[in-house]
């Protein structure tokens, strides 16, 4: 069994917190933490699962006929990003369907 450094676990912390805080994401992506391919690439995905959401939610909100099934959206987003959150925590790398499309442009483009 290898110990990981610090900073690994550290990193590893802020890629999970990034799904359900997508604040974080934001700072990922915008710092010099995005230098990290595994940082990058969690960064960027989780800022487009909560852009996804965020469409999502709105364009929910603003049917009234659809307003109904928003708790619904809620703990749908709440759930995948507790997943998604322990998948980065684990080391792991995400793919999320068409969400991942869209945060490929970006990471490829990062330096």
């Amino acid at each position: 069994m290898s110990v990981q450094p610090a900073q690994a676990d550290q990193n590893r912390l802020l890629a999970a917190l990034a799904y359900p805080i997508w604040i974080i994401a934001l700072i990922i992506v915008f710092t010099d933490m995005k230098k990290d391919a595994f940082m990058r690439h969690h960064g960027w995905t989780a800022l487009f699962w909560g852009l996804a959401w965020l469409v999502i939610y709105i364009g929910l909100s603003i049917l009234p006929f659809l307003w109904m099934i928003g708790w619904v959206v809620r703990l749908v987003w709440f759930v995948g990003s507790i997943y998604y959150a322990l998948q980065a925590y684990n080391g792991k790398e995400v793919t999320i369907p068409v969400v991942s499309d869209f945060a490929k442009k970006y990471i490829a483009a990062a330096p």
